[in-house]
């Protein structure tokens, strides 16, 4: 039996102890952005429990972006 730390989780899985949507956490995985992945076959990627937690801790560490000013969610300029 492996150990906790390595084992593999699915998209899904990860999604959700993040508490993200499946799309945003491959929107990250494209973007290089994400926790590592690794590919067991074309299509069918897995997340080491290990890596997530380190990505995450980086996370706490980094701050997040400031909101854009002067652009309102429709997309137009604020006065």
């Amino acid at each position: 039996m492996p150990d906790t730390d390595d084992r593999l989780l699915r998209t899904e899985d990860v999604a959700k102890w993040l508490s993200v949507s499946k799309s945003t956490l491959v929107r990250w995985r494209q973007s290089g952005e994400g926790p590592a992945v690794y590919w067991l076959a074309e299509g069918v990627p897995r997340y080491r429990t290990a890596d997530v937690e380190v990505w995450l801790a980086a996370r706490q560490a980094a701050r997040p972006r400031p909101p854009r000013r002067g652009i309102t969610h429709a997309g137009a300029t604020r006065r």
